[in-house]
């Protein structure tokens, strides 16, 4: 299998993970637990998943990929923080969920179709379907 394939079929399961635990902790009553332990571990946990496969191939990284990976988790981290933030102070997840997770799928593809002039294929369909499935199973209460 193509290395970048596997890449990014590690990414594509491991992404909302994050979400999930978040969901998960908000349903059991405990969205009061401390934001920066729970972060801390899931980007702990993270960078050690990662860490596999470029230990495994040893090879360096151009600052252009450590500036574009920072970019990213720190999104990626902000975000998170966001939705924990905002459950923690009391919104239900049934706000938190959809607007989070639904926000950035719906402003991803308006970005894609729009500015890059994307066309959609029907895979993307099934991708959306999917993201607004599992958008709609995290909304429920």
């Amino acid at each position: 299998m193509n290395p970048y394939v596997r890449y990014m079929l590690a990414a594509f399961l491991t992404n909302g993970l994050g979400a999930f635990g978040l969901r998960v902790l908000a349903g059991a009553g405990l969205g009061h637990v401390g934001e920066q332990q729970y972060l801390s571990l899931w980007y702990l946990a993270g960078a050690l998943v990662a860490s596999v496969p470029f230990l495994r191939l040893r090879s360096g990284m151009a600052l252009r990929e450590w500036v574009l990976g920072g970019a990213m988790a720190g999104c990626s981290l902000f975000g998170q923080l966001g939705m924990a933030l905002a459950l923690s102070n009391g919104l239900p997840g049934l706000v938190v969920f959809p607007v989070a997770t639904g926000g950035g799928l719906l402003f991803v593809l308006a970005i894609g179709v729009a500015v890059f002039r994307e066309r959609v294929h029907w895979v993307g369909y099934l991708g959306i379907a999917v993201g607004t499935a599992a958008l709609v199973l995290l909304a429920l209460p």
